[in-house]
């Protein structure tokens, strides 16, 4: 039984149904044998009884080559639908690794132009910053020259309105000097006239001259009088002259007193 089972096995179903079909035939074959056999009063066989039995085995010979034709064209068909599902399988795979490499190759694509786009604007950038820091440094030193432009446009205005200071300044230091020596000399005139009017005349003076250093106070007071050298009499007398005025003309100005206080005269008959 098991040795049967082994050669079952080792079988496909479409060789297994074809051996069963023909078992069959030959059960059905053999039992009429045997019925025609053992039968008491055999009948005249009809004319065509043996052709009967011939075509029962051609019947199922051609079931069993329809049967066996019918298998392989099956296993054919299962073996083409094999082929074709393999076919289409390897079809998908390799329009599955098209859409993967087209899908790879467009994701590069776009990391490329992702990466182009990337380092466009990073250059976009620092040309914007290049361009900041040259702007920023040309107005800085536009400033730094407008600045500078204005710190000599005051210092030569400063050093202008310092001349014109000095330039006013030394003009009106000149006008006050003359002013001053103009009124030195006017009161001069006027101490020298009032020593002459102290003075006692005497023809014997006449072309002579005599320096005096007077030193006044500052209400014309005479503090002192010295011989500064001259004609002795003269000298004398205008001495003696002064100390009767004991004041003389002096001027209130402080400049013109400057002039005064200590001054040397020279007088002349």
């Amino acid at each position: 039984m098991s040795k049967k089972k082994s050669l079952f096995a080792n079988l496909s179903p479409d060789a297994i149904a074809v051996y069963k079909s023909l078992g069959v035939h030959a059960v059905i074959a053999a039992l009429l044998l045997i019925s025609v056999s053992f039968s008491p009063d055999p009948l005249p066989a009809p004319p065509a009884s043996a052709p009967v039995i011939q075509a029962t085995f051609i019947d199922a010979q051609a079931i069993a080559d329809k049967q066996r034709a019918q298998a392989q064209a099956e296993a054919q068909a299962r073996a083409e639908e094999r082929e074709r599902q393999r076919q289409a399988q390897a079809a998908a795979e390799k329009k599955r690794q098209q859409t993967l490499a087209e899908r790879r190759a467009r994701e590069k694509r776009e990391a490329q132009e992702a990466e182009r786009k990337r380092q466009q604007e990073l250059k976009r950038i620092a040309a914007q910053k290049e361009k900041a820091r040259k702007e920023r440094e040309a107005r800085e030193k536009a400033e730094a020259a407008r600045k500078k432009r204005e710190a000599e446009q005051k210092a030569e205005m400063e050093r202008i309105m310092q001349e014109q200071l000095a330039e006013e300044q030394a003009a009106q230091q000149q006008r006050r000097r003359q002013q001053v020596l103009s009124e030195v000399e006017r009161y001069q005139a006027l101490i020298q006239q009032t020593i002459k009017r102290y003075l006692i005349d005497d023809d014997s003076y006449d072309g002579k001259t005599c320096r005096l250093n007077i030193r006044l106070a500052t209400t014309g007071y005479v503090t002192s009088i010295r011989v500064l050298g001259g004609d002795t009499a003269l000298c004398r007398a205008a001495e003696s002259a002064v100390r009767r005025a004991e004041e003389l003309p002096v001027s209130e100005s402080p400049d013109v007193y400057e002039q005064l206080k200590d001054i040397t005269l020279k007088v002349e008959m």
